[in-house]
């Protein structure tokens, strides 16, 4: 059951993916990752994201997640965003592969005078995991509101400043798993050059159900090898005592309609 939502999910933004992108309304070259989190001012857009994250846990523990993310803009300001993962797990001497969790994030945004916007979403995840070491089993929601502000003119942006909040919690699920109650700030910044950006994307986190802070170190930097493509690697360090990680690094490909 849980695999045939997964597929049919795949399915379905197989063929959203094949729709095409409106042209945009103002049209800088997207090099930084804020279009990827916050379409504006790029107003209308598609892109795919193949993602591989390695968590790194105590005693050779892991969780190696191999993602397409996918997301589009639609009229009215309004931007999609769909997670489907499959994961690699080691903990406790059991090691599975397949499906996690699916992701799916509406977020609307609105522009604000002197080139800042701000904007305000929600993001559902759906327990679509093949085995309970792969995922929550619990459906959550996420809702978010955030604050941006680029650098630069709209046709040469220097860099971003965002200023994020959400909350994140489970509504239904499998009764015996731990319920999920968690704040996370985001207050990001990057520069971007002419076809690289390098910034500190990370999230603080506090886990209210087990009393646990993160607050990392995140740094991501990119390069846009041609006018579509943009290559990423990602390192985030955890700065407290109190951990649930070691370290995560990503590496991933964005492919711009």
């Amino acid at each position: 059951m849980v695999n045939r939502l997964f597929y049919k999910t795949f399915l379905v933004l197989l063929l959203f993916l094949s729709t095409q992108a409106r042209a945009q309304e103002i049209s800088p070259p997207v090099i930084g990752r804020g279009g990827e989190v916050f379409p504006y001012p790029f107003k209308h857009f598609t892109y795919v994201q193949p993602i591989f994250n390695r968590e790194s846990l105590n005693h050779g523990d892991y969780f190696n997640t191999y993602m397409i993310r996918t997301a589009k803009s639609f009229k009215g300001n309004f931007h999609l965003r769909v997670d489907l993962p499959l994961v690699e797990a080691k903990e406790t001497g059991k090691q599975v592969f397949g499906t996690s969790d699916v992701k799916i994030r509406l977020l609307h945004a609105t522009p604000l005078p002197n080139q800042w916007y701000t904007g305000y979403g929600l993001e559902a995840t759906l327990p679509t995991a093949s085995d309970p070491l792969l995922g929550s089993g619990k459906w959550q929601a996420r809702p978010e509101l955030g604050l941006v502000r680029f650098f630069g003119n709209p046709t040469h942006i220097k860099g971003s400043f965002l200023l994020g909040v959400d909350y994140r919690f489970d509504f239904a699920g499998q009764s015996g798993r731990d319920h999920i109650s968690v704040l996370g700030i985001a207050p990001n910044i990057d520069y971007w050059g002419n076809r690289w950006y390098i910034g500190y994307y990370a999230t603080w986190t506090y886990d209210f159900i087990h009393k646990i802070w993160d607050i990392p170190v995140d740094v991501e930097c990119g390069y846009t090898i041609l006018p579509k493509l943009t290559l990423a690697i990602e390192w985030i360090q955890p700065l407290l005592k109190e951990r649930t990680y070691n370290y995560q690094y990503t590496a991933k490909m964005r492919y711009m309609f």
